[in-house]
């Protein structure tokens, strides 16, 4: 009897000890960690983003937006996440909102005359020089792409130099500008101007000639704009942050404009070898001495031979060609190095 004593003890404490315990309920949903790296809580789901790896599907720099020169060198490029866009037949992108004039028409010490208007939820700037308005022509458009955490305010100098060489230009205030959707609904705004009675582009619009032109972030929007929508042209890339695999489709003729001493994308690393793997006729040059923003702050350096590449695909002008071959005058400009071109 001694012996079952300790044994029926055993079992009662057992007993009591597994009826506590089914009363306890334990939520372990509440220790779930919610994110273990920063791509789960990115909207952009792309890669980590650190202090060393640009993220160029969100940013052009990975130390700071701040499109000036400085900050890390880019030394070896992000690993994109996004699926390759392809060369499109024709994309034509629904207007989404009605175009409502905003400001009235301004002229520039330059004639160069802008006005604003809302469009696709975006700010749409126009330039234009204000001697189009006395002749019969039509003139061809440029639509420009803004560089990281930019609106076009900081390439004013360079739109109105463009603007003053008989092109319409179109900007607007979309700051993370890569996928290049930005600049096809620019395109739809600037098109529709053209049949809109209350404008003053009214009928001044060659609705059938266009470039896509952008820098850094911008430039990188070019490129994909040119892929996905065979109403533009030409494109120009200045300083442009493309994926090879993004402009590997390009068959749009397209001049790449870099920078020798940019450290914020690398001439070596993202601009020349988005020409090299671009399908159609391409042209590659460095500024000597340039620095990301130079478009920005020295802006004739560039439309000096800018201009040349619009007039010869948007304004049918083959005596440019020359320009952009060997042995042209850009390849023979002491301001410019590293020049290719091919398919001409």
């Amino acid at each position: 009897m001694k012996r079952v004593k300790p044994f029926i003890a055993v079992i009662l404490i057992s007993v009591i000890l597994f009826s506590f315990t089914g009363c306890i309920k334990i939520d372990f949903s509440k220790f779930k960690k919610e994110a273990t790296t920063l791509s789960d809580t990115n909207p952009y789901n792309t890669q980590v983003y650190n202090d060393n790896t640009p993220d160029y599907n969100n940013t052009d720099t990975a130390t700071s937006p701040d499109e000036t020169q400085g900050g890390s060198v880019v030394s070896t490029p992000a690993t994109s996440t996004a699926t390759p866009v392809t060369q499109a037949e024709s994309t034509t992108v629904a207007p989404t909102s009605p175009t409502t004039i905003a400001t009235a028409p301004t002229v520039t010490d330059t004639g160069v005359t802008t006005y604003t208007a809302e469009y696709g939820g975006k700010t749409q700037t126009v330039f234009y020089s204000q001697s189009i308005l006395n002749t019969g022509y039509t003139y061809p458009v440029l639509i420009f792409a803004n560089g990281t955490g930019f609106d076009y305010k900081i390439y004013e100098k360079l739109l109105i130099k463009l603007a003053e060489n008989g092109y319409i230009v179109v900007a607007n205030s979309e700051t993370m500008s890569a996928d290049g959707t930005s600049q096809i609904a620019s395109l739809d705004f600037i098109i529709s101007e053209n049949t809109n009675s209350s404008s003053v582009l009214c009928g001044k619009i060659n609705t059938e000639k266009a470039a896509a032109v952008g820098h850094s972030q911008g430039g990188r929007s070019a490129v994909n704009a040119a892929v996905k929508d065979s109403r533009f042209d030409c494109v120009l890339s200045l300083a442009g942050s493309s994926y090879v695999e993004e402009a590997e489709p390009l068959r749009t003729p397209a001049l790449f404009m870099a920078g020798t001493r940019d450290m914020i994308v690398a001439a070596n690393k993202w601009v020349k070898p988005a020409y090299d793997v671009a399908k159609g006729p391409a042209v590659y040059v460095s500024l000597v001495d340039g620095v990301h923003t130079s478009c920005c702050t020295n802006p004739d350096t560039y439309t000096k031979y800018a201009v040349e590449w619009f007039d010869l695909w948007l304004k049918s002008d083959n005596s440019a060609r020359a320009t952009f071959k060997n042995g042209g005058a850009l390849s023979n400009d002491a301001l410019w190095t590293e020049f290719n071109c091919k398919n001409l």
